[in-house]
């Protein structure tokens, strides 16, 4: 249920959250959030008003995070998000790391012993992880688009050639066989087909269904994988068992896909920097600056962080010793946006790096080679 279109639900609410309501502090409609503290404190108190009225505040996961100022689910923003939530006795269904952008999710209320008394500060809520627990969350079958995308099925009674008919037209490989939204007979492939009219001439459609796995949307992708590649695809169904979607091998070599040169750009800027450091600085200098106390044991260059890099990098007489005409501020300014762009990478985001992003690496990686 959108709030800006429920008037109705505004009257029950106590008058300080009715006005904000009024004034559209929960409309969502692009361009229109506002990231301000008070107003999204604001949110989650209303958002829990409907919540415990039984009327869940939907909205998609792209505009929910943007409550936060985000335009992606970083590890960092996930966390926060999750933890303010559950401090204001919320959770999100689906949970919005394991969805995709645009699907959405409703704000319904915790129970028991997983709910948090709300922070009194804004600080205490913004800045501290849930709870202080580490919940990792991996690319789910969820995250990816055609999980959630719809699935063209055919029922059961249907014939054969029906089913091909619907595969040649929308380029199928393969075709649900349902009776329901959530009742899943199996489906018809290129091959079962094939296989069905090969064992008997009159084959019907039932010669051709075979049994097809059906996963929830919280599956972590690198769970599914001996799944997809011995059937090549599987099925997607939501927190209510309504089938959504279909993963296929070529979906699952998109997304790694997407993952992966930036992957590899992170470590060759890894490998370039450290290049930089170890020919320029001895590994007395860089430990003095990264592990003045010794409790990292930094033994060699190979134990260096990109956040020690940067640390050298920025300290003045280092950066002087290079004698490269370049501005340091700049110069770390941009390796301090990477360093975040690398946790994310390395956290497996589950929304792609934009292009936008890879470019920043592709160019630091550029300038670092003319000056090694």
């Amino acid at each position: 249920m959108k709030i800006k279109e429920t008037s109705a639900y505004v009257e029950g609410l106590p008058q300080s959250f009715a006005n904000e309501a009024a004034l559209s502090t929960l409309d969502v409609t692009e361009g229109s959030v506002s990231t301000d503290a008070a107003a999204r404190r604001e949110f989650l108190h209303s958002a829990l008003e409907l919540a415990q009225e039984g009327s869940p505040f939907e909205l998609s996961v792209r505009e929910l995070i943007a409550k936060w100022g985000a335009k992606s689910r970083s590890r960092a923003i996930s966390r926060r998000i999750n933890g303010q939530l559950k401090r204001n006795g919320l959770l999100s269904r689906p949970d919005f790391r394991k969805v995709g952008l645009d699907s959405q999710v409703s704000l319904e209320m915790l129970s028991g012993e997983d709910f948090v008394p709300e922070d009194e500060t804004e600080t205490a809520g913004e800045d501290t992880a849930d709870n202080g627990a580490v919940d990792e969350v991996g690319i789910t079958l969820g995250n990816l688009p055609s999980a959630t995308s719809g699935v063209k099925a055919i029922k059961p009674q249907a014939s054969l050639d029906e089913a091909i008919t619907v595969m040649l037209l929308n380029d199928y490989s393969q075709l649900a066989v349902m009776s329901g939204s959530r009742t899943f007979t199996g489906a018809v492939t290129w091959q079962s087909i094939a296989r069905g009219r090969h064992a008997k001439h009159e084959a019907t459609l039932a010669d051709a269904v075979v049994r097809a796995d059906v996963l929830p949307y919280d599956t972590e992708l690198i769970d599914a994988l001996q799944t997809l590649q011995e059937k090549d695809f599987v099925f997607v169904k939501d927190q209510t068992n309504v089938v959504t979607g279909i993963v296929t091998n070529a979906d699952v070599v998109k997304a790694y896909g997407e993952l992966a040169t930036p992957f590899l750009l992170i470590g060759e800027l890894d490998q370039l920097l450290r290049r930089v450091i170890s020919k320029n600085f001895s590994l007395k200098q860089v430990i003095t600056l990264c592990d003045e106390e010794g409790n990292r044991r930094l033994l060699s260059y190979d134990d260096l962080s990109i956040g020690d890099y940067e640390r050298v990098l920025q300290n003045p007489g280092n950066w002087a010793a290079l004698r490269w005409p370049l501005d340091r501020g700049c110069f770390v300014a941009r390796l301090t946006e990477l360093r975040e762009v690398r946790n994310d990478i390395m956290h497996f985001n589950p929304d792609p790096v934009s292009d936008g992003v890879v470019a920043k690496i592709r160019y630091m990686v550029r300038v670092l080679k003319d000056y090694v």
